[in-house]
């Protein structure tokens, strides 16, 4: 140390003043501010030089010591175990970082690196789920992360205000507010996603071709595809499986992804349903099940009626009890069945009970038929006060149901008519007349009444009151009487004619 000194004497010129040191060749005193002030015009301060290992195994350093590092070419501070301990100072070669008046820029021409020697980018971070936090006034706002695999920008949960926001031209694009909404050309979403404009419109693409599109046009709201799409469906989803489309033909499917060609509106499922519900009430429903189609109104809906309505009224109902009502006080109601046989059959307890039908185009019959329910049924009209009865076996009869044997028509009541032919008469009595005809003795007819009290091959009363009159025979029988009398009243009248010849001759042979 004392060589040290005694040299340092002779190469500088060496001044003390105050506790202050001063090292130069000018003799000028040193500084008041500078425990030591060197100056040199050609010379420089050469500072202790240790390799890395020398200096980083320094025994408690103090923090402001300085060193060169000989193997980092580089010099470094000791700032504190908690301050990071030994720090380095950079070069200038190391050093891009530039100023001017309070601005401060980089002048790096490559890529900077935060947390990796190797950037690939201008700017790379790298980290365990590495952020960038952005902050107004002290206070974070938001932050831009790397985290795991998903990139976040976002606000912190205490910032429940703030939006982010998308902005282009100098101009607010898209807004995500403190709720997660999202608007576009809107500062005020309402709902989780809110496009405002002019008849705002999104546009649909595949591989740069124009497919389809969402768009409010006026009031209308619009999902559809493009022009220029002659073959794209417009399909609904979900679990990745197609259940409604609309193909290029307006056709509408549910349930497969080919509607029939025969309609407008396909739904294809097993037994498929249409519910409607009134106030999420089941009120009704059309079914297809098995090859049946129904219409009609759920079990829960005890007092809904079925009805069918044109032009504002009411056709045709089936009440809760199956009642079907055709037309009402207030208009015509017509029942019309076309067809080349129109035919209702009519079933009891699933057994076909009977059938009317228009059979016959050519005569225009009209046939109503009871089918086999037993042996006892009969074809019934009816107006509460009578009735008119067709039985198994074809009789006849107007009334409460007398049908006595050996007759096809019987009638409880009088019956009137301006006409009435009685046909298929075996043998009417013009035969009375024949030559050979043997026409009683009056005194044999007259003996006969007096035993039976009744004409000859006349019915007797109880006979009538037991089996009634058959009309053809009964006229058959009175004609034979008809022609006998006449006969005898002939007899009588050739007889009289005789005797009034006789008596006109006594007389003329009394005046001689």
């Amino acid at each position: 140390m004392k060589i040290t000194v005694f040299l340092l004497a002779f190469s500088f010129p060496l001044m003390l003043f105050a506790q202050s040191v001063a090292i130069n060749t000018d003799g000028s005193p040193p500084d008041n501010n500078a425990i030591l002030d060197i100056k040199s015009n050609s010379k420089g301060l050469l500072m202790p030089r240790l390799t890395t290992a020398q200096r980083t195994g320094i025994i408690s350093p103090v923090p402001g010591l300085t060193v060169f590092d000989s193997e980092t070419f580089s010099y470094w501070v000791y700032r504190g175990e908690l301050n990071g301990g030994w720090s380095e100072i950079l070069s200038t070669f190391d050093n891009h970082w530039n100023r001017t008046g309070s601005t401060v820029y980089n002048t790096n021409p490559g890529n900077i690196g935060i947390g990796t020697s190797s950037p690939t980018q201008k700017l790379a971070i790298n980290g365990t789920d590495p952020a960038i936090d952005f902050m107004n006034a002290g206070t974070s706002k938001g932050y831009l992360q790397a985290n795991g695999n998903n990139m976040r920008i976002g606000t912190y949960a205490n910032n429940s205000t703030g939006n982010i926001v998308f902005n282009t031209k100098a101009v607010d694009r898209m807004w995500i507010d403190e709720a997660g909404k999202v608007g576009i050309a809107t500062s005020t979403p309402n709902g989780a996603l809110t496009i405002d404009g002019s008849n705002p419109f999104i546009e649909m693409r595949t591989s740069g071709v124009y497919k389809g599109y969402l768009w409010a046009s006026g009031s209308d709201l619009r999902l559809g595809t493009s022009i220029t799409n002659t073959t794209g469906n417009l399909a609904l989803q979900t679990k990745l499986l197609t259940r409604m489309i609309i193909d290029e033909n307006g056709k509408v499917a549910i349930g497969t992804t080919t509607p029939s060609p025969n309609g407008i509106f396909t739904i294809n499922d097993v037994n498929p349903l249409i519910q409607l519900e009134n106030n999420g009430v089941g009120r009704g429903f059309i079914q297809v099940l098995d090859q049946d189609i129904k219409i009609g109104t759920n079990t829960s809906n005890v007092n809904g009626n079925f009805i069918i309505r044109t032009a504002g009224t009411d056709r045709l109902a089936v009440n809760s009890s199956g009642w079907v009502t055709i037309g009402s006080e207030n208009n015509s109601s017509y029942l019309i069945l076309r067809g080349f046989t129109p035919t209702i059959d009519l079933y009891r307890n699933n057994i076909s009970a009977g059938r009317i039908e228009a059979s016959d185009f050519a005569n225009k019959d009209l046939n109503i038929t009871r089918n086999s329910m037993g042996n006892s049924g009969v074809i019934k009209l009816s107006n509460g006060f009578g009735s008119i009865r067709l039985s198994e076996d074809g009789h006849v009869n107007f009334g409460s149901g007398l049908k006595p044997s050996g007759y096809r028509v019987s009638v409880e009541g009088k019956i009137i008519a301006t006409e009435f032919t009685a046909l298929n008469v075996g043998s009417w009595p013009d035969y009375v007349f024949e030559d050979d005809y043997k026409l009683n003795p009056l005194a044999e007819v007259k003996k006969f009444i007096t035993e039976n009290k009744h004409l000859p091959n006349i019915p007797s009363a109880k006979e009538i009151e037991k089996n009634g009159i058959q009309l053809g025979d009964m006229s058959n029988r009175l004609m034979e009487k008809v022609e006998e009398l006449t006969l005898y009243v002939i007899e009588l009248n050739e007889k009289n004619i005789q005797l009034q010849k006789q008596v006109d001759e006594l007389k003329k042979s009394n005046q001689r």
